[in-house]
């Protein structure tokens, strides 16, 4: 049953949202960022994409992709949520409250402190093949950067939003 949950996404529990993130790096060392907010009945409810400057450092661009998260679920003043990365190492850090002395782990340390004042936002991790809406936003980020849907959401995500929809009870 566990490896089943890992491999499709998965609704969040009623009346919470659940907001997909992940980061996907380009040759030239820059980050594409993709975010994807959505309901218990699988229904996208917005998606962004932002490019940030980066490094080969997966760790720090996953860090900056829960930091926009964290910033758009705040500018939309929307709690019940729970935030799903494929990053294991940024989880344990907010989790264990243990945050290296690196530029992730002081951005992780930021966020640690917004879950702190929110205990109704929630971090989880998930396997990349539960994440694959997200994980080609990130890659269409530099396609449309710095982007926000609330409809008409970019086709790369359409398919993996209906097949997911399908799985829902």
């Amino acid at each position: 049953m566990y490896v089943w949950k890992c491999i499709i996404w998965s609704p969040p529990p009623r009346n919470f949202l659940k907001l997909n993130v992940d980061a996907h790096l380009k040759d030239d060392g820059h980050w594409g960022l993709g975010l994807v907010l959505r309901r218990e009945d699988g229904r996208c409810v917005g998606a962004v994409t932002r490019v940030v400057d980066g490094s080969n450092d997966a760790a720090l661009a996953e860090a900056h992709g829960l930091q926009e998260a964290l910033r758009w679920i705040r500018n939309l003043h929307i709690t019940r949520v729970i935030i799903e990365i494929d990053a294991v190492v940024i989880v344990q850090a907010i989790q264990k409250r243990e945050f290296p002395r690196t530029k992730w782990g002081r951005v992780v340390e930021w966020c640690a402190r917004d879950f702190d004042h929110d205990s109704q936002i929630s971090l989880k991790w998930i396997c990349r093949q539960g994440n694959k809406a997200v994980h080609d936003l990130a890659r269409w980020a530099f396609q449309e950067p710095n982007r926000e849907w609330n409809t008409d959401y970019p086709h790369c995500i359409i398919r993996h939003i209906q097949k997911d929809m399908s799985h829902v009870n």
